[in-house]
């Protein structure tokens, strides 16, 4: 049967992710309507039933974000897919999204540096101390942390036979007239990527405050921190290096799967509300979502995005198998059984590269993996089980009706066996009664005779 079974919210990102990173042909447009069925489980056929489905439902609830996504904007919660707010197990602040352990800013930042499978290029013109210390901070766990992020939310990294490059420059510039804090450019030929470039935009970040391990800007509290920002990049940078026609697909999708790595709850509250509110926008933006200048995009791809997630976490596999149980032609039930096989439960891809535990980071990324596909099983043994029952069910009461028919027809046939004797023993009585009268009648005419003679 070969459909698709999610445990839980992330695991639906998870699905979503994995059909993108292994199909390498089809028109982009196909790619991402198969994904969508893929990481819903079958719920929503293609793009456009998913946009349809969720600003339907946005206007059905008139707003009612918690309802419909399970996005709740008055928690701490950043709303990260591995974060309490979406379903995890601890909730992810501002400050913990990106996990700090040590000292920062005293990395490498000349000649380049190998980061999780990634070649990180530095810069030879370093100016000033602040771009060193960045250099030197992405070097010695920003960037690791992010990559280890980007793995645990996704199931994707540099280590894949299947990645297309596995080399990034760093840049810095300073741009006023750029709204960016820091972008990934991927360079691409024939729709896979080439070529990466990492650019922080120090315009932003040239103030940092050099005791904050998280890349807090000093006398700006509202600055978003470079680690998050760092983090929303790299999603770009390792989505681009693995999936083909990464470029075409909708801003939406692209900005949304960024936003969901480190969360936007607390940072877009206004955005997400407002769109929540005007349905007939909200559409428009999926719609047509590389027009809004502002950051739409942003938020209606992470609204989006987390209202597939929150409806396949409660489906099933897209049912394809029927069992009649009835005598009627509508009395049947509908059976979905999700793929079980290495590759579906991401232990292996298309590309041959399997679960390592070569290294103490491929093994902890590992536990990931095996720890998602026995949620999976866990839960493709419920909905067996779940079958099971209704099938046990189903069949005491065909074996219950059963008895009742032939109790019945027991009785039936009884009634019908008295019935027919009656009829015979009224036929006899009848028959005794005229032979009698006859016999009374003959023997009245023979003494008539008697008399006169």
């Amino acid at each position: 049967m070969g459909g698709n079974v999610v445990a839980d919210q992330q695991d639906s990102i998870v699905s979503f992710m994995t059909y993108l990173d292994a199909c390498t042909s089809g028109t982009p447009q196909e790619l991402l309507d198969g994904a969508i069925k893929f990481g819903s489980s079958g719920m929503f056929e293609d793009e456009a039933s998913l946009i349809n489905s969720f600003v339907e439902a946005m206007r059905n609830s008139n707003g009612d974000l918690l309802e419909v996504c399970g996005i709740n904007l008055n928690n701490d919660d950043t709303g990260s897919i591995t974060g309490l707010d979406a379903g995890g197990e601890r909730a992810k602040t501002a400050e913990s999204v990106v996990p700090e352990e040590k000292a920062f800013y005293g990395g490498n930042t000349k000649g380049s540096s190998f980061i999780r499978g990634l070649t990180v290029n530095w810069p030879d013109d370093i100016s000033d101390d602040m771009q060193k210390a960045i250099a030197g901070a992405l070097d010695s766990q920003w960037l690791s942390n992010c990559m280890w992020l980007v793995d645990e939310s996704f199931a994707i990294n540099f280590w894949e036979k299947g990645t297309s490059v596995k080399s990034m420059d760093v840049k810095f510039e300073d741009d006023p007239s750029s709204d960016s804090l820091a972008y990934v450019r991927n360079y691409y030929h024939d729709g896979v990527t080439t070529k990466l470039e990492l650019t922080v935009n120090m315009h932003y970040y040239k103030n940092l405050d050099l005791t904050d391990k998280n890349g807090a800007v000093k006398d700006d509290p509202n600055q978003l921190y470079l680690d998050r920002t760092l983090a929303h990049e790299m999603t770009h940078a390792i989505m681009a290096a693995n999936i083909k026609n990464f470029n075409e697909l909708p801003k939406y999708v692209k900005e949304g799967m960024a936003e969901l790595i480190h969360g936007i709850d607390d940072y877009r509250k206004g955005k997400i509300q407002s769109l929540a509110n005007d349905p007939d926008t909200l559409k428009d933006v999926l719609e047509n979502s590389g027009a809004p200048t502002d950051d739409s995009a942003y938020a209606a791809g992470y609204m989006v995005l987390r209202y597939m997630a929150k409806q396949a976490a409660s489906s099933e596999p897209e049912k394809s198998a029927y069992f009649q149980i009835g005598t009627k032609a509508s009395q049947t039930i509908s059976v979905g059984l999700g793929d079980m096989r290495c590759e579906a439960l991401g232990l292996t891809k298309a590309d041959g590269t399997a679960v390592s535990v070569a290294t103490q980071q491929k093994a902890t990324s590992a536990i990931t993996v095996i720890d998602r596909a026995i949620s999976r099983a866990l839960k493709q043994q419920t909905i067996i089980g779940s079958i099971e029952s209704r099938l046990e069910f189903t069949a005491a009461n065909i074996t219950t009706a059963h008895e009742n028919v032939t109790a019945s027809e027991s009785v039936i046939r009884d009634a019908d066996m008295a019935k027919s004797f009656t009829a015979y023993t009224r036929a006899n009585v009848l028959m005794q009664t005229a032979q009698s009268m006859l016999g009374q009648a003959n023997q009245n005419s023979s003494n008539v005779l008697q008399l006169l003679r």
